[in-house]
């Protein structure tokens, strides 16, 4: 076996002294130690206030989806009632043409005011029963 080639390229010899050393900072008379009060502050203000915009945050959003299902909700509701008011304006309009179909006949007055004449020999005044206007 062949000894170890030695090569050009030796080691650096070790100094004592490093020259990146951590040295402790310097410390003035002029600075008091901090008070308690800082230090919790100094502390725990990040953390709190990551907590408390995090809060804002999820409020916020539960608000949102809540409004948002609440107006879905009251817009069915209002749709419901339209639906159910549109076929109670066929069901009398679909009475209505009955009964005209019937043999009702529409006579006019002097006034002006129609009335109705059904087979029975009833009267009804269009417009005088329930009217808005008391002249009429």
């Amino acid at each position: 076996m062949l000894p170890p080639l030695r090569t050009a390229l030796a080691r650096a010899p070790r100094s004592t002294s490093a020259p990146f050393a951590l040295t402790p900072l310097r410390q003035y008379s002029s600075q008091n130690a901090p008070s308690p009060t800082g230090a919790f502050y100094k502390t725990f203000t990040r953390p709190v206030a990551k907590c408390a915009l995090l809060a804002v945050f999820v409020y916020q959003l539960v608000y949102f989806g809540w409004s948002k299902l609440e107006t879905e909700e009251i817009k069915q509701g209002r749709q419901a009632e339209i639906v159910r008011l549109e076929a109670q304006v066929r069901s009398l309009q679909a009475a209505q043409a009955a009964k005209t179909a019937t043999g009702a006949i529409a006579e006019s007055d002097s006034v002006g005011e129609v009335r109705v004449r059904d087979g029975k020999g009833k009267d009804e005044a269009n417009g005088s029963k329930g009217s808005w206007w008391r002249w009429t």
